[in-house]
């Protein structure tokens, strides 16, 4: 993924590398964050694979709260 430096050039759904290399943290500590909820996240595949929605991603950046 090239240098993102505006909201509209992340994909619609990024991978946990994706999320890393847009917040400049580790893959192990973005796993954290979406195990704890802290991110959400869905889980597809077979394999259960984790994935970030872009206004998700946006709205963690921004500070948002997602307590429900």
């Amino acid at each position: 993924m090239p240098e993102i430096t505006s909201y509209d050039q992340l994909p619609l759904v990024l991978t946990v590398q994706d999320v890393a290399r847009v917040l400049k943290l580790g893959v192990g500590m973005v796993y954290e964050l979406l195990r704890s909820g802290e991110l959400p996240s869905r889980r597809i595949g077979a394999r259960g694979q984790f994935r970030v929605t872009r206004s998700d991603l946006i709205r963690y950046i921004e500070g948002e709260s997602f307590a429900g």
